[in-house]
C-alpha cells in the first residue's frame, strides 16, 4: 500500500487517503470486511452485461475508479494524522482492517473477489500473479464519526443503484449486534428473534430486547425528524438532514444514546403501570380487533413507539425545547400519572383501536400518533408535560386535526 495524497473533507470534517494498492493486498482487506461485517456480504443476484464485461476488462489489467472505504473513530486508538508519517498511518490502516467498512465499490469488490475464485479454480497460476500484481486505487476515510459516514455514503451512492438506506443504516450499525449496548439492553438480530419465538411464546420479546431492524427504524426516525417508513422517505432529504449532524460534535455514539434513552423511557413505563397486562375479560373495555399489545413489553419494543420517539425527539432539538438526549433522560425521571391510575395503559389500547377503525395505513397511522404522544409529553410547552395519562388523550386530539 502507497499513500498517495491526504486531503481533509471539511464537510465530514475527516481525513480522505488516496492510496494505491495491488489487487492482492486489497483482496486481503476484503475478506477482512466480508468476515467481520455478514451484512456487507450481499451482492447483486445476476450481473448485469456491463459487470460481466468489466469483469473480463479487469482480468486484463484495466483500471478501475477507485473504491472507497472508512475507518470509524470509535475505536480505542486514534491517530494524529497531522503529524504521522506515511508507514504509521499504513500501519494503523492494517491493525484495524477488521473495522472497515465499503462506502463505494462494494460490487467491484465482488467482482474482484468472483475473479480470484474463477481463477484459482481454473489452476492458472500465472494468470493469478498477473491479476495480484495488477494495482488499483482506494480511498479511505479516517477519524470520521458514523454520521459522517453514512453522510458520504449516501451521496457517493446517489445514481446508482445503492443499497437500500437502511441497509447502509444497518451495515454502519451492526458492530452493535456483537458488541453490548449496556449491561441491561441486548438487540437481536432476525435468527435471534426466530429462536426466541419457538422456544417460549410466540412474539415474546423481554423488556431489554429490542429487534434490531425496530431499533433501525426508530433512529432513523430521530436523523431525518420524521416518524414515516424509511421507504416513504426521499433520498435528497436524508442526506440534507445527515449535512447537519455530521458537523455535529455534542454526542460520539447518537445511535446508542438514542436506544438507552428509549430503554429508560420503557423502564419507567413498566415502573408506573405496575407491570400492567390487558385483561381480556374486562366487559368495560370492547375492542373492534385484537389489542395493539397485551402487557408494556409487547407494546412498546415495537417499530410504531420506536419511529414516534426518535421523530419526536428531532423535532424537540431543532425547536431548541431539548439539547441532546441527556435532558430527555432526565424528563423521564419526572414523567408522572396526573391520576395515579395505573391502568393508563388500557387508555392508550382504546385509543389505538379507535385509530384502527379509520386508518387507511394502519401501521402510518400508529407512527404519527406515537410521534404526537412523545411530542406532548416531553414538549414543556404542552398542555400535557410529563404526564403520561394527558399526552395519551392530547395526543389523539392533535392526531385527529391533523387526519381531518
Amino acid at each position: 500500500m502507497e499513500i498517495l495524497t491526504r486531503t481533509f473533507d471539511n464537510r465530514i470534517n475527516a481525513y480522505n487517503i488516496l492510496t494505491e494498492i495491488d489487487i492482492y493486498e486489497y483482496l486481503e482487506i476484503a475478506n477482512f470486511i466480508s468476515k467481520n461485517n455478514p451484512l456487507q456480504r450481499k451482492k447483486l443476484k445476476s450481473y448485469s452485461s456491463i459487470y460481466n464485461l468489466l469483469k473480463e476488462d479487469i482480468k486484463t489489467g484495466c483500471t478501475i475508479p477507485p473504491i472507497v472505504l472508512a475507518l470509524s473513530n470509535n475505536i480505542q486508538e486514534n491517530i494524529d494524522i497531522d503529524n504521522s508519517n506515511d508507514d504509521l498511518i499504513i500501519d494503523y490502516i492494517n491493525r484495524h482492517k477488521d473495522k472497515l467498512i465499503i462506502l463505494d465499490g462494494l460490487q467491484r469488490t465482488h467482482l474482484l473477489i468472483d475473479i480470484d475464485q474463477d481463477l484459482h479454480s481454473q489452476s492458472n497460476r500465472d494468470a493469478l500473479n498477473k491479476f495480484y500484481k495488477h494495482k488499483l486505487r482506494f480511498e479511505i476515510y479516517l477519524g470520521i464519526e458514523k454520521i459522517g459516514i453514512l453522510y458520504r455514503m449516501l451521496t457517493l451512492n446517489t445514481g446508482q443503484s445503492p443499497m437500500s438506506v437502511r441497509h447502509q443504516i444497518e451495515i454502519l450499525y451492526s458492530n452493535y449486534l456483537d458488541e453490548s449496548i449496556s449491561s441491561e439492553i441486548k438487540l437481536l438480530k432476525e435468527a435471534d428473534e426466530a429462536k426466541e419465538v419457538d422456544e417460549v411464546t410466540p412474539h415474546k420479546i423481554k423488556i431489554a430486547e429490542y429487534r434490531f431492524n425496530d431499533v433501525i427504524d426508530g433512529f432513523t426516525s430521530y436523523l431525518v425528524r420524521d416518524e414515516a417508513s424509511l421507504d416513504r422517505r426521499d433520498l435528497l432529504e436524508i442526506i440534507k438532514s445527515l449535512e447537519n449532524l455530521a458537523q455535529d460534535k455534542e454526542n460520539k455514539d447518537l445511535f446508542k444514546d438514542y436506544l438507552i434513552t428509549y430503554h429508560e423511557f420503557v423502564k419507567k413505563i413498566r415502573q408506573l403501570s405496575g407491570d400492567w397486562k390487558f385483561d381480556f375479560d374486562d366487559q368495560q373495555i370492547r375492542l373492534s380487533s385484537k389489542p395493539f399489545g397485551d402487557s408494556v413489553d409487547k407494546i412498546f419494543t415495537k417499530s410504531q413507539l420506536m419511529t414516534g420517539f426518535g421523530a419526536a425527539v428531532g423535532f424537540l432539538k431543532d425547536k431548541h425545547l431539548i439539547n441532546s438526549f441527556d435532558d430527555i433522560n432526565q424528563k423521564i425521571t419526572q414523567i408522572n400519572l396526573s391520576n395515579n391510575d395505573q391502568n393508563f395503559l388500557d387508555e392508550l389500547i382504546l385509543t389505538l383501536d379507535d385509530i384502527s377503525k379509520t386508518a387507511r395505513k394502519i401501521g402510518n397511522s400508529q407512527r404519527m400518533y406515537f410521534y404526537y404522544f412523545f411530542r406532548e409529553l416531553f414538549s414543556s410547552e404542552s398542555d400535557s408535560y410529563l404526564s403520561i395519562d394527558k399526552s395519551i388523550e392530547s395526543s389523539f386530539k392533535k392526531y385527529r386535526s391533523n387526519e381531518l
